[in-house]
């Protein structure tokens, strides 16, 4: 019973802090500052492998900042524009979480991929939209 408690106390704690930092990236995207939306990036020089990373977008700023060696490589093309946005597939789902959103993007290297959480979808689409946040 106590296992139960703590475990319910830690995914309550887990949750509230979670939206408190969505809240804190929306406040500062509102008031005009850049910010780092967590997200996945399916590249097309490496074929089938997310990697995670954050989404940097703001005023002049449109970039990517990868969490892991992997991405280092990698970055964000700069005539990347959003085209559509979908639900993963039952196949992508294995692979990140089913809840997130995948924006499918353009680029002259290829079709792009970016996987985010809803409630951060609109930073993304902004970002990826060529518009200023």
């Amino acid at each position: 019973m106590i296992e139960l408690v703590g475990a319910l106390a830690a995914a309550g704690l887990t949750a509230w802090l979670f939206r408190r930092k969505v809240k804190q990236r929306a406040d500062s995207a509102a008031q005009g500052m850049a910010i780092k939306v967590p997200c996945l990036l399916r590249h097309p020089s490496l074929e089938g492998r997310w990697l995670r990373g954050w989404l940097l977008t703001g005023p002049a700023v449109r970039g990517w900042e990868p969490r892991t060696k992997a991405g280092a490589a990698v970055s964000l093309p700069d005539d990347v524009r959003a085209v559509s946005v979908r639900s993963p597939s039952w196949h992508e789902a294995v692979r990140i979480n089913g809840g997130s959103r995948i924006v499918e993007c353009v680029s002259a290297e290829g079709p792009l991929l970016v996987a985010v959480m809803p409630n951060e979808l609109d930073h993304v689409l902004t970002a990826l939209s060529g518009e200023a946040e």
